[in-house]
């Protein structure tokens, strides 16, 4: 059975979308300013059906005099030609990383011989190969130059219809991403496979992760042929800056963008294919910790000035707390193409698990959500926020009994503050231990697994005969209701910070054990929780300032093999790495401890983790790089305090 759509189909005038008047135009006569005209175009951008059809049109008038030739087929050789031809010439070789290049100035010479026979010569190359060509001719400006190239435009939103052949392409056509609407290569190939399986239509996402797949087969090899094969060093290094949010200033910049390859948007560069956009682009996590939404929310604008003036300058002095300035911060992040794809949050969301507190903290989350960038590998419908309960968000109310009870209704506000967000993954403490799943969050398109560990199990734990216990418990009973005077307020904060030290941290053993009957397959393995697993260098003295379990923890996430820890709990920034040879043999665990994003009470500026996973290859032979910085807020502004790594998985 013919179908309408086969990206592996020769050239054919009836399928032939792209407008070449202009070109045949061109044809007409010698170059003015060298002795090619020199067609540039990334590789799968449809060079060679743009040189076929050349050939086509202007074989129709006369044929004898056009000749279409794919060098290729003539190794290092080159072929004999008569004069006066219009001849059009296809993969000359002249760069490349597999197999040795052809000599660019043996070829130029030869292109010079021809141009003084009368015989118009239409190159097509690549970008690497126009680079090798104008190296080789650098000893004389008259052989090539700049203002004879040819650029092959993106499709038109007319010649994409007119490639959609079907009803069921027309109608799928106004859901798919620009850049994939621009590539006739890649356009052919999602409507190819929209028609193979039907029900990939009804769900775009998935379609087009199915063609990133198929455009890595053997006889595509998309993002080699593009990246590997068609650029140079240099214009890879400037398209990964580029992937990465920077605006570098690189003459390369230009001739990238007229290739298709880079676009502006808001007047900075970003990658406008959508293979090398999904295969470049890092990941961006945002690792946000101990909030402490209620009394001790930091404040950004002076109280003092703020209750002075009262409503009358709202609004002039900037956001008021921390937390919302980080909202700000992140807005910005998302105007400059660099806002996070996934949010972390590791505990004390709440100052002390309150009802209003929490509704306060979900309108921030959700202000937060709506800055979250969109990852090419990242579904749609996954989650893009993890988070864990800390000990202040525990109710202490609930938590009576001996520790053996393990009663799970202490996590209950928080489950009920968080269950319901449509894209947020938690650990469910709410849940009987042995019962309850793990929580993991699994992103195996971009090689990336998160263990969710809840490390408030057992937090505000009752001790038996603990009058400040009693008298904290009270007090807060007294802020439910409304009841509480300032005095008690300073009286309940300065309670629930000598009873923190005595709030135990723990793994609960039966989520250890799910964790290492688990399957892990991503190269990247990362767990969050909240309290320390390694003493961090702090004068705080504390019962329990970290993990009474923490040895059992870090074995066990050695064991199955993950690379960074992310935790808050000290109000500390901090990096280190642990090894145990003996045990693990050399593999490495990473730890990052944030500082607190908005607490009052904290050793240092407030600020947050900034992680970046980087990613370099396609298939199986991808290699990952993990950057870890701590961002502060002087002042006005969030700048980088620290950093750790880059560093491989492990490494």
């Amino acid at each position: 059975m013919t179908r309408d759509f086969d990206v592996r189909r020769p050239y054919a005038p009836e399928r032939d979308v792209r407008n070449h008047a202009q070109l045949l135009d061109l044809l007409q006569s010698l170059p003015v300013n060298g002795v090619i005209w020199p067609l540039v175009g990334a590789r799968r951008a449809g060079k060679t059906w743009t040189l076929k059809a050349l050939e086509h049109h202007l074989g129709l008038a006369d044929k004898t005099s056009v000749r279409y030739l794919d060098l290729r087929k003539f190794g290092r050789a080159l072929p004999s030609v008569p004069p006066g031809t219009t001849l059009l010439l296809d993969e000359p070789q002249l760069a490349g990383q597999g197999g040795s290049p052809r000599d660019a100035s043996a070829f130029l010479r030869w292109c010079v011989d021809l141009y003084t026979t009368n015989t118009r010569i239409f190159l097509a190359m690549s970008p690497a190969e126009w680079i090798a060509l104008e190296r080789a001719a650098s000893g004389d400006a008259g052989l090539v130059c700049s203002r004879d190239m040819r650029f092959l435009d993106p499709l038109t939103h007319s010649e994409a219809l007119k490639l959609a052949r079907t009803a069921v392409s027309k109608a799928l056509l106004p859901d798919l991403p620009a850049s994939w609407r621009r590539n006739p290569f890649l356009l052919e190939l999602v409507f190819e496979l929209a028609e193979q399986s039907p029900a990939l239509a009804n769900t775009p996402w998935a379609l087009l992760r199915t063609a990133r797949v198929s455009s890595e087969r053997m006889e595509f090899a998309y993002h080699r042929a593009v990246f590997e094969d068609g650029l140079t060093d240099a214009q890879r290094g400037v398209l990964r800056e580029i992937a990465r949010g920077a605006s570098p200033r690189d003459e390369n910049v230009d001739l990238l963008e007229r290739c298709g390859l880079v676009e502006r948007r808001g007047g900075r560069p970003v990658l406008a294919d959508p293979i090398l956009e999904a295969n470049l682009c890092p990941l961006r996590i945002h690792h946000v910790s101990d909030i402490h939404f209620g009394p001790k929310s930091a404040e950004r604008v002076d109280v003092k000035e703020r209750n002075q003036h009262g409503n009358t300058m709202k609004g002039g002095l900037g956001p008021p707390r921390v937390c919302d300035h980080y909202v700000e911060h992140v807005a910005e992040l998302a105007a400059a193409g660099r806002a996070p794809h996934l949010l972390v949050v590791s505990g004390d969301v709440a100052e002390w698990a309150d009802d209003d507190q929490y509704a306060e903290a979900r309108r921030w989350l959700d202000q937060v959500s709506r800055h979250l960038a969109n990852h090419p590998r990242l579904p749609p419908d996954e989650p893009n926020v993890l988070l864990v309960g800390g000990n202040h968000d525990v109710d202490w109310r609930q938590a009576t009994g001996p520790a053996q009870a393990g009663t799970q209704a202490r996590h209950v506000p928080f489950a009920q503050a968080f269950g319901d967000h449509p894209r947020c993954a938690r650990p469910p403490l709410e849940e009987p231990p042995a019962t309850r799943a793990l929580a993991v969050a699994r992103y195996a398109d971009l090689g990336v697994e998160f263990a969710l560990l809840g490390s408030a199990e057992f937090g505000g734990q009752e001790e038996e005969g603990d009058p400040v216990r009693d008298e904290l418990l009270s007090l807060i009973g007294r802020l439910r209701r409304g009841a509480l005077e300032e005095p008690d307020a300073e009286r309940a904060a300065a309670l629930r910070d000598h009873v923190a030290r005595i709030d135990p941290g723990l793994v609960h053993n039966a989520d250890l054990q799910r964790l290492r009957r688990a399957q892990w397959h991503a190269p990247i393995r990362i767990a969050v929780l909240h309290h320390p697993v390694s003493p961090l260098p702090s004068t705080e003295l504390a019962r329990f300032g970290g993990l009474i379990n923490a040895g059992e923890v870090k074995d066990a996430l050695a064991h199955k093999e993950f690379c960074l820890v992310l935790h808050g709990h000290s109000h500390t920034g901090w990096f280190g790495k642990e090894q145990w040879p003996e045990r693990h043999e050399d593999w490495t665990i990473r730890i990052a401890a944030a500082p607190s994003l908005s607490s009052r009470e904290v050793q240092e500026h407030n600020g947050y983790n900034e992680i970046e996973i980087a990613r370099d290859g396609v298939g199986g032979e991808v290699d990952y790089h993990i950057h870890v910085r701590r961002m502060v807020r002087e002042g006005a502004i969030w700048t980088r305090r620290a950093s750790m790594g880059p560093f491989a998985p492990g490494k």
